[in-house]
This record gives structure tokens, sequence and C-alpha cells, in this order.
């Protein structure tokens, strides 16, 4: 592990990753962050409210324009891409079925809600070809209720039109096979008053990550092992723990001795156009139950702040890494 990174264990340790999940029943998350600003060298972050778990984010962002003009600039949230040719094959993490809208994504200024406008294209090898869908009549996004049904029930010229850019195949004879690449994003006009602080709250369900983790996930031996235990930190101590925990569940055999993991990622490391580093930075993890355990590699200390959560606090904060969290839980039976 890289000096720069402290290892961060409370309580347990779980270590799985979803997006390559080994479990055949794992779905996996997608990486979603905060707010994204045109660049301005005027308008600081002057303080950020963060609260991750795996059912929500809340970000609460206080900005300031250190100018004596007023200034307009484009804020964005991006959400995280979609690959239809991964995800026709392998389960996504926990979504709302609106197509646009798949997370939720809600902000609000000073208490009233900002309207924004949406943004939602597919691209193939680099290539715009949300017309050429959008004249076949195909859902964009795989999270559209309606995606397969409408996809396998293509007439023969569109499903020939489709295969003829390479959109689509039938490789198995039995369903249509999608290639392309979902890229949505909300925008809007922000108004920043001179010399003022205006405060934008952010709400969304991130997509979380799901799979059912044994012995071998834990095993500094074994291949997956050895690669959890580097890409989440875990120590001696922290492997104990969980493996404890995995005995607790052979007296019900029910749970087939395994654990759920729940895994859900923050990208903190990019987008910050303002002005410095963030005057205070505060990130609140929360693990949802008592029992449940949670961990992720993180250059800092966390403080325990109730049964449930875990809480940062830094000033002057430039953030170098994302935040995955895991959260470790009882297998339902």
């Amino acid at each position: 592990m890289p000096a720069t990174a402290r290892v961060v264990t409370v309580f347990f340790l779980l270590a799985l990753t979803l997006a390559d999940a080994y479990a055949d029943d794992s779905s996996a998350q997608l990486g979603t962050g905060g707010l994204v600003l045109t660049r301005s060298a005027e308008i600081r972050l002057a303080d950020e409210y963060l609260r991750i778990s795996p059912k929500d984010v809340t970000a609460r962002f206080t900005f300031v324009n250190d100018s004596k003009g007023d200034i307009d600039i484009l804020v964005a949230f991006p959400l995280p891409d979609i690959d239809t040719s991964r995800f026709s094959e392998e389960p996504l993490g926990r979504t709302i079925s609106d197509p646009l809208n798949f997370i939720g994504f809600s902000v609000t200024e000073d208490g009233k809600k900002v309207p924004f406008q949406v943004e939602q294209r597919a691209f193939y090898n680099g290539k715009d070809v949300t017309g050429v869908l959008r004249r076949a009549g195909v859902p964009l996004n795989i999270v559209d209720p309606r995606f397969s049904k409408m996809l396998d029930g293509l007439a023969s010229q569109q499903r020939a039109s489709l295969e003829a850019a390479d959109l689509i195949d039938r490789e198995n004879g039995s369903y249509a096979h999608p290639h392309w690449l979902v890229r949505t994003k909300f925008w809007w006009r922000q108004h920043f008053p001179a010399g003022k602080a205006i405060v934008l709250d952010e709400h969304y369900q991130p997509v979380t990550g799901e799979s059912l983790i044994g012995r071998d996930e834990l095993d500094p031996t074994s291949q997956n092992g050895r690669y959890w235990l580097k890409t989440y930190c875990m120590d001696a101590e922290a492997r104990s723990t969980a493996l404890a925990l995995l005995a607790r569940n052979r007296a019900n055999p029910q749970s087939g001795n395994l654990l759920t993991a729940l895994a859900t990622e923050y990208v903190l490391s990019t987008g910050h156009n303002w002005k410095g580093p963030i005057g205070r930075f505060r990130l609140v993890l929360d693990k949802l139950k008592h029992e449940n355990v949670v961990s992720l590699c993180w250059a800092g200390r966390l403080e325990s702040i109730s049964p449930t959560t875990f809480a940062f606090t830094r000033e002057n904060f430039a953030p170098k890494e994302d935040i995955k969290l895991l959260v470790l839980e009882q297998a339902p039976l």
C-alpha cells in the first residue's frame, strides 16, 4: 500500500469489488460524484458536507463569489456512463426506472428546487449514434423498463439498420445484444452574486453494487483474496474480524456461510474547477446498521460519531482520491 494511503478500518472489514464481481448473482456499482462548475477563478467552495451510505448520497456545497461583480456560469452533474453491452449480460446495481434520471437526482438552492436540463446521448466507438437509435425507436438506456422488449421486438428493417451500424448483434440467435454507451448529464445556469455565498444541496440514490462473499474472498493466498487485500487495504485484524463474522453464520445453514457486500463509489477527485481548495470539508459515512461493517482506503482518520456513522473533517482540503465505501452485512435468509 502506498505510504500516502492509510488503512482505515472501522470494526469489521469486507473486501469486495462489484465491478468485476466473481459471484454469479452479483450486481455492479457505478461511480457518481458531485457538482462540476465551468472553470472560474473567482468562485470558491467555502464548505462541503458530504454524507454517503449504500442507499443515498447527500452533499451540501457553500460557494462564495469573491469578485466585485455577479457571475453566471454553467453547473453540471454528470451521471455515470452505462455500457449497454456490459449490462445486458451483467446485472447493474439498483437504479430508479426513470431512464433519464435513473438515480433520482435533485438539487436545491437555499432550500428551493433548482430546475435543470437533461442531456442524454448514445455513443459507439466515439461516434454519437443517438439519432440512429431514436429513428429505430429503441430506448437509449438499458435501465428503461421497455428496453429489452423493444430491442427484441424490432421490425426486420430496423434490426437490419442497427446491425449494419454494428449497434446490435444476434450472435447467440436468441436476443439482440446492444453495443453502445449511454452518457447522461444534468446542467443549469447558476447565478453567483458578488461577494455573497449560496448553498446548493444535491441528493441522489447511488448505484450501489451487491454481492455475496465467502472465505475465499478473505484468503490472502487466493487470487480473489490478494486482489481484495490490495484494493481495499485489508489488514490482518480486519481479515480476522471478517472471518469471525462469517463463522457466526455457520450456525444457520440458510445463510450459506456467506456475507452480503455492498459497494458504493463517489468520484471526489475530479471536477473541482473552483478557486483554491475546499475551505472546510466534512465527510460522513453511514453503514446503515450498528452490526454492519465498513472499510475503505482513506488518507485520514475516521472518527466514530454514532453507532452507524463515522466522520472526517479537514480544512483547506484538496481531494486526491475517490471514495469506495464497502459495507458488509448478514446475508438474507
